[in-house]
């Protein structure tokens, strides 16, 4: 990325091409639900254009008109394609007010609008490649970021099972983020479920182990499927997305000398650029469904903080019930038993 483009224009392209691949995405889905395609794309072109208006320093009081950009921009950039976004706002108010769905035609011709306008305008005004636009910089979990990082450099060389295998690593350590204790005595994470089981728990229940514990070794499975499914879900990603992330990427286990390896299948061989643009966008969309619980493990933070190490023992209430009610009853602190 350019280093003229400050910080927050970086973030809002990033978030632009968010907004087009998730209209990609929802293009795919079969009538009515791709309409929202439309939403979607349009959203990514207000957005972008908003952004061109920052970064040109055009002065304007409030926003203008969608098709309104392209004479307020024109006296520092001609736009093109403005009567192609023009039929774009036309199906997306009449799918809003009309409710008039848009046919897979209009749908794939405002996809290949959308993409000719963001390709060619992009390293006009912004001076990069739209393609160079990582949305990796959206994300607020470091070892995420760091990982889609480096699967990408597995992509840029065709490399796609070793940059799957990389995804599907980014993936865990999103999972991973939210379920430990940053500092042990904060708390369990609200996003834990439990200790992950181990194969050297007692008892065994693997190779020789598991035909005299068959119910013990179903209940284990299960229990593990359950706890990784549980992670997902609560962090709010779409778990019929990552069933079909899990098929496509291969599994990852890592080694006691520190190693982390995956079958080289004829299935992982097969994986196409189309399969890791999809897996990328998916790491990335739940990782920024998931940054909704940063807030919840802050506030964890923030009690600890507040409740660690008091000088004087903590008090205890008794719940009285309704305001004017059985007066509370002075109690012994449990830190007075100590």
């Amino acid at each position: 990325m350019a280093s003229t483009l400050s910080a927050d224009v970086v973030q809002r392209l990033a978030y632009v091409r968010f907004l087009y691949r998730e209209g990609i995405e929802q293009s795919r889905q079969p009538p009515p639900l791709r309409s929202r395609a439309i939403t979607s794309f349009h959203d990514a072109v207000e957005n972008y254009l908003g952004t061109v208006v920052q970064h040109l320093n055009i002065d304007v009081n409030k926003a203008p008109e969608f098709i309104a950009y392209w004479a307020l921009i024109k006296p520092k950039f001609e736009l093109p394609k403005r009567d192609s976004m023009k039929r774009l706002n036309d199906a997306r108010v009449a799918l809003k007010h009309n409710g008039t769905f848009p046919s897979e035609h209009q749908i794939e011709q405002a996809r290949q609008t959308l993409d000719d306008f963001f390709t060619t305008v992009t390293p006009k005004v912004f001076g990069v490649d739209f393609d160079s636009i990582d949305m990796v910089d959206l994300l607020t979990q470091p070892e995420t970021a760091r990982l889609l990082r480096e699967a990408q450099t597995h992509a840029d060389i065709g490399d796609y099972p070793m940059a799957m295998a990389g995804l599907m690593l980014a993936f865990d350590a999103l999972l991973d983020h939210y379920s430990r204790s940053d500092r042990p005595i904060t708390g369990e994470s609200p996003f834990k479920f439990g200790e992950l089981p181990y194969i050297m728990d007692e008892p065994r229940i693997d190779g020789r182990h598991a035909s005299a514990n068959k119910r013990l070794k179903k209940l284990s499975e299960f229990a593990a499927v359950t706890q990784r499914a549980m992670r997902a879900i609560a962090l709010g990603i779409d778990y019929p997305s990552l069933a079909r992330f899990r098929v496509l990427a291969p599994r990852v286990t890592g080694y006691a000398n520190g190693t982390q390896r995956f079958l080289d299948t004829p299935s992982a061989q097969a994986l196409t650029a189309d399969d890791y643009d999809w897996a990328r966008h998916f790491v990335i969309e739940s990782g920024l469904r998931a940054a909704r619980a940063d807030e919840i493990r802050e506030l964890q933070e923030r009690n600890f903080q507040r409740n660690w190490n008091p000088q004087e023992p903590f008090g205890e209430r008794t719940w009285p019930g309704p305001v004017g009610g059985t007066p509370e009853a002075e109690e012994p602190s449990v830190f007075d038993e100590v």
